[in-house]
């Protein structure tokens, strides 16, 4: 049996009030539309749901009996209209990002995950720490909705869309015992004999790519000594006193005691990082948050 929710307001409204002339006032409809609709519900009910009294309208044992389920069902699809609403606003679910470490301590990921948090309580986060190579698997496998990621144009990623976040230039990396931390490198051809930290290639296949090519055009072919998974691991092979390393500019934020962060001037590697997700799978959550982070995805 179809069933017409205008018709229960109707009803509910008539069994409030106790009268057809007072509910049509409510209802701003003319009283003899409210009637024939009273009718129509009984007719599509099969039982009369109201007698009329000396003193207006009383509900009939049938009557008393659908109020109770008119009004279970018009709040149901209230709360129902009102959840979708909020579904549709990003303002309830749960979003799964992923990205390094570095950026977790970002200004602008932590004031974002802040402001969308206060204003919409219903919204949580998981957030999984990786570099681009692991998010792309990841956001392709349906386990992330969002990353923070390295994608190259020439990826060619079909299944994945993105929208630039910001471009973070590189920096050496050196243990603050290092010589290099009293006599900076002016060419990264001088590191060619240090000891050198770097991620493993696996972990982000395009980013260790570019990293190499661009150390080889200015005469380094880094020794390698030491291997991280991401780049705050790197950071704490750094911090060790194991070796120097390449990470972004963006890891000041949150770096490990007796680490120093040095610009070396033919050093000029700058990596955008997007926000990445799966075309087809731009839901309002993730809307929402590139927004809060200044991106135009």
């Amino acid at each position: 049996m179809h069933i017409d929710g205008r018709r229960l307001h109707y009803f509910i409204t008539v069994a409030d009030t106790g009268s057809l002339g007072q509910a049509a006032q409510v209802l701003h409809v003319a009283q003899p539309a409210l009637s024939r609709q009273i009718r129509l519900l009984e007719e599509s009910v099969g039982v009369p749901l109201m007698t009329r009294t000396a003193r207006g309208m009383s509900l009939t044992p049938a009557g008393r009996a659908y109020y109770d389920s008119a009004r279970a069902l018009l709040h149901d699809a209230g709360a129902a209209a009102a959840r979708a609403a909020s579904v549709g606003r990003g303002d309830v679910g749960h979003l799964r990002l992923g990205f390094s470490e570095v950026y977790a301590w970002h200004p602008e990921v932590l004031r974002a995950l802040r402001q969308y948090r206060q204003a919409s309580p219903g919204v949580t986060f998981s957030i999984e720490a990786m570099l681009s190579g692991e998010v792309t698997r990841r956001l392709l496998d349906g386990e992330l909705d969002l990353a923070l990621a390295f994608v190259p144009a020439t990826a060619g990623d079909e299944a994945l869309a993105a929208g630039p976040w910001l471009v973070d230039d590189y920096l050496l990396a050196v243990h603050e015992d290092s010589p290099w931390a009293a006599a900076p490198p002016q060419r990264m051809a001088q590191l060619n004999d240090s000891d050198f930290v770097l991620f493993r290639r696996d972990r982000s296949p395009h980013l260790f790519d570019s990293m190499i090519h661009h150390f080889h055009q200015r005469g380094f072919t880094p020794r390698i000594v030491q291997e991280g998974t991401t780049h705050f691991t790197v950071l704490g092979l750094v911090a060790a006193g194991l070796g120097c390393a390449v990470v972004p500019s963006s890891a000041m934020h949150h770096l490990p005691p007796g680490v120093r962060l040095l610009p070396v001037p033919d050093l000029n590697l700058r990596v955008p990082v997007s926000l990445v997700w799966r075309k087809g799978h731009l839901s309002p959550l993730i809307t929402r948050f590139c927004a809060l982070l200044g991106s135009a995805a």
